[in-house]
């Protein structure tokens, strides 16, 4: 189906403007723990994080990665839901979410919930008495995901403990005692070790010695009681003005917009076509902070009632562009409990993949619309869109009419690298969800480096129909992600598909057909060449398994089709019931109670981080006129400076001061642990990309690395370029004192007297982290 088949619907747009409401500049009003926030100058570049820790100090919220993967910053958000007059709790990452959206909302950091000079709350008491927090960074964020679990669901099963922590990262437990201190709020809540419980089989090690069965005893803990949490602001849940207005918000550099009505919408669309609009933050947030991208105009359009639609018809559901992945998520769960199987094939295949979609946090705010208009070739669910040639609603203004069209996802969709046929001026209003049937199979996989929270290296789709009551392909449509600059199709193995047996015969020409389809250009961002050509193959192959054994139940295939071998090769990961257990000798009974030598003891940081109240150096506060220094980095990996130019940087307001080698005499320049034989500030070649080259010292952080981006500098680039060791050595390039040797024996004698001889090469290419323990 192509996305030129569209149809077009124009009506005329209300002409009285009285009856809609007026976009007027306002103060930004939400609550912080209780309290209430007023601000009448917002800035839509700020982000809720940076408004928390520098505008209301409440550092116990922390920066970790800064987009939304380690979890280190999340808050809870509270908002009224006005279909159903009820307040929604969700765990959102403070370091993407902008202030300007928090508009009538309540936001619960970790100093809201509870302090050590006060009361903990027992969310906070039962991750550090289980030994849940070592060096303590990702803590808050770990107690605040699960506060807002609890505030959800008061009583939660372990499924939806893990889901829970989907977004927070911890380099330093493994884990396990996190979930060991907060399964005891589970309805599951029991030993871990089954029947190998060593209450059952007794305390005793093989060796006769004591061994205790618990790191802390859980009766000793405070209580969780819902009814004692604090209530949601009276003053938004009564007042429905907050979420009845327009907005607008006006920044030193871009404006921020929140259209309550779908024509309000629309006219901004085509005044400003470039405006970006804002759902959940969680990728123009992402190119604002690290793309350094500038966008005047915001548009968030969460208000607009057509965007926010849920609605079921006979052969799919409608949701609205604005509608959250994880309201999609319970709403297509739902449906499937009371569905026909055979129509809920293309919902099970997107709620399993919306289960791998980034963490919790991100599925709270982010949504569909947001992903398929963001375009990127490795999106999780761009994929299961595309196979299923998904219909959606485009709305316009055009000469004060406003006009729908229906577009298809499928051929054509995409036009290039985060480009797709809805036109600058059109706003994409709802997506369709089609609903399968009996002849119909959906299957979806994806390949990344960890099962949660992570980007895909490959994902393939599979939508195919069989004849009725055979297994003669219909047609066959098939996408895969990671393979191309878009979510890219495969045309020609389809075509070589129709009206085929589902058969190993059918298996190898496939094969040999997507090979050929979809070729990898060796340069190709990412990497890992042939690993995702083959994964092609490989998720295709895993895809037949899938559905020959659904055509097996369905009796439409022999029993015997794929060979008992092969049966696990359709199965997919799930996240085994957690198991765990730490050994450790208990004291005897004669061992004095002041000496903790063998006693699990909490460590003397564990409450104060579990309440925020460990400062960490970024926590520290500020002197008055302090200023902030950025560095000045090259852009370049072996170069000669020729020129240096801060002109344009010294002319921001607020920045200080440039300082480079010229400011240093050469001895100040001069760094080094034992040899002073590297340079403060380059001063007449880098070295390599990133080398420092200047600073820049401003009154924020923000005015600083602004400022240090605005330094000109012009090179010259040094040959020859060596990056491989066969280039060094092709060169002369070596270390002083090159050859050195270190023997020992007869090394020659050695090789020629062992059985056997193995010779090769091994390469390592570096490795990606969230750092987290730099800031710890």
């Amino acid at each position: 189906m192509s996305q030129n088949n569209s149809v077009v619907h124009t009506m005329a747009a209300n002409g009285n403007s009285s009856t809609m409401p007026v976009e007027r500049e306002s103060p930004l009003i939400f609550f912080v723990n209780g309290k209430k926030v007023v601000d009448p100058t917002p800035d839509p570049e700020c982000t809720l994080l940076t408004y928390l820790r520098d505008k209301l100090r409440l550092c116990g919220t922390k920066l970790g990665c800064g987009e939304g993967g380690c979890g280190a910053c999340t808050v809870m958000l509270s908002r009224v839901d006005r279909a159903t007059n009820s307040v929604k709790h969700l765990a959102v990452n403070a370091c993407l979410m902008p202030v300007c959206a928090m508009h009538g909302c309540a936001v619960t950091t970790i100093e809201g919930i509870g302090s050590t000079r006060t009361r903990l709350h027992p969310v906070q008491e039962r991750l550090a008495k289980a030994h849940g927090s070592q060096c303590g960074f990702c803590t808050p964020g770990i107690v605040m995901s699960m506060y807002a679990l609890l505030r959800s669901m008061p009583q939660p099963s372990m499924k939806d403990l893990e889901v829970a922590f989907q977004g927070n990262l911890c380099r330093c437990t493994g884990y396990r005692p996190i979930l060991e201190g907060y399964k005891t709020f589970t309805k599951e809540f029991s030993c871990a070790m089954g029947d190998k419980c060593c209450k059952l089989n007794g305390n005793k090690r093989p060796n006769g010695e004591n061994e205790d069965d618990k790191l802390f005893e859980k009766s000793e803990f405070l209580p969780f009681d819902p009814s004692q949490e604090p209530i949601f602001p009276p003053e938004l849940h009564l007042n429905s003005q907050y979420d009845a207005e327009n907005l607008l918000f006006k920044g030193p550099r871009s404006t921020w917009h929140r259209p309550v009505e779908l024509l309000d919408l629309l006219k901004l669309k085509a005044e400003n076509p470039h405006g970006k609009i804002i759902v959940g933050n969680t990728e123009v947030g992402v190119e604002m902070k690290f793309k350094q991208f500038l966008y005047n105009v915001h548009i968030n359009p969460i208000k607009v009632p057509e965007l926010n639609e849920i609605r079921e018809l006979d052969d799919s559901i409608l949701f609205g562009s604005a509608v959250t992945l994880m309201d999609i998520d319970e709403y297509l769960r739902e449906r499937i409990e009371k569905l026909p199987e055979h129509e809920t094939r293309f919902f099970r295949c997107a709620v399993k993949m919306l289960h791998y979609f980034a963490g919790k946090q991100i599925r709270n705010v982010a949504s569909l619309g947001g992903n398929i208009m963001t375009g990127s070739p490795i999106s999780d669910m761009n994929p299961i869109l595309t196979a299923a040639c998904a219909k959606l609603k485009v709305c316009s203004l055009v000469d004060g009419e406003v006009q729908t069209r229906d577009v298809h996802m499928g051929p054509g969709f995409f036009t290039g690298y985060r480009k797709n046929t809805i036109l600058p001026h059109e706003v994409l209003v709802g997506i369709y969800f089609p609903k399968s049937t009996k002849d119909q199979h959906f299957v979806a996989f994806k390949q990344a480096r960890r099962r949660d929270d992570d980007i895909a290296i490959v994902n393939a789709v599979l939508n195919v129909t069989f004849e009725p009551n055979t297994n003669i392909i219909k047609h066959i449509y098939m996408a895969f992600g990671g393979m191309a600059p878009i979510t890219i199709m495969a045309p020609k193995t389809s075509q070589i598909m129709a009206k085929q047996k589902w058969n190993r015969v059918l298996v190898e020409r496939v094969t040999e057909s997507l090979c050929a389809e979809l070729p990898l250009a060796p340069s190709a961002p990412g990497g890992m060449i042939a690993y995702r050509r083959s994964l092609v193959v490989s998720l295709f192959f895993k895809a037949y398994l899938a559905i020959s054994q659904e055509l097996i139940k369905a009796g439409i295939i022999e029993d015997d089709a794929i060979p008992e071998r092969e049966l696990s090769g359709a199965e997919t990961f799930h996240t085994p019931i957690l198991k765990s257990a730490q050994l450790f000798e208990r004291v005897c009974a004669e061992q004095p109670i002041c000496d903790p030598i063998g006693r699990p003891k909490v460590h003397a940081s564990a409450l104060k981080q579990a309440t925020g109240e460990a400062i960490y150096c970024d926590d520290i506060p500020r002197h008055e006129n302090e200023l902030y220094l950025a560095l000045v980095l090259s852009t370049k990996a072996h170069a000669k400076l020729l020129s240096i130019d801060a002109s344009e940087a010294l002319k921001q307001p607020g920045v200080h001061a440039f300082f480079s080698s010229k400011d240093l005499s050469d001895y100040e320049n001069k760094v080094g642990t034992v040899f002073h034989d590297e340079e403060v500030f380059a001063s007449e070649t880098v070295y390599c990309q990133g080398q420092v080259i200047g600073a820049i010292v401003a009154e924020s952080q923000v005015l600083a690395q602004r400022a240090a981006r605005l330094v000109h500098i012009k090179y010259e680039e040094l040959s020859p370029v060596i990056v491989t060791i066969e280039q060094a050595i092709a060169h002369k390039s070596y270390f002083p004192d090159y050859p050195t040797y270190i023997e020992k024996g007869d090394v020659t004698k050695a090789f020629a007297e062992a059985d056997h001889v193995y010779e090769g090469s091994c390469r390592m290419g570096g490795q990606e982290h969230f750092y987290l323990e730099t800031h710890a």
